[in-house]
């Protein structure tokens, strides 16, 4: 997985849950914040096991984007319910429902769509050495 394949998975995961925030008023600042850090947290601890990497050609899903969608939607699910119970005392399915389904249909939609699999690594900083080449 290349730098800017787990940058793009994690931006959608997150602006995702922003824009769910942003659809309810009030805006829940603190649960928010509670989300954001714990969907970040999430995907980045799914993208470790490499075994859950997509490997998929454009245009096509893979049994392991399909779980990794899953996952990440699922698990920002609990992380919003802890939130709004530490925030508010009670769970708003209506919220719920809407973080879990945006991140997988994201997740998916971003994926499906995704340029073809590139297996040549890209960094975000270069080394001293290249800087001295």
């Amino acid at each position: 997985m290349t730098t800017q394949q787990f940058l793009k998975g994690l931006l959608m995961a997150l602006m995702a849950v922003v824009v769910v925030a942003f659809s309810q008023t009030p805006i829940m600042w603190a649960t928010l914040i509670i989300t954001l850090i714990g969907t970040a947290l999430l995907y980045a601890g799914k993208n470790a096991f490499t075994a859950l990497q997509s490997d998929s050609p454009a245009g096509s899903l893979s049994w392991k984007n399909i779980v990794s969608a899953l996952l990440v939607a699922i698990g920002s699910g609990i992380i919003e319910s802890v939130a709004l119970i530490a925030g508010t005392g009670a769970i708003d399915w209506l919220i719920l429902g809407k973080v879990v389904l945006s991140i997988t249909f994201t997740y998916l939609g971003g994926t499906l769509f995704a340029p073809p699999y590139n297996t040549v690594k890209k960094r975000l900083f270069v080394t001293p050495k290249k800087l001295a080449a």
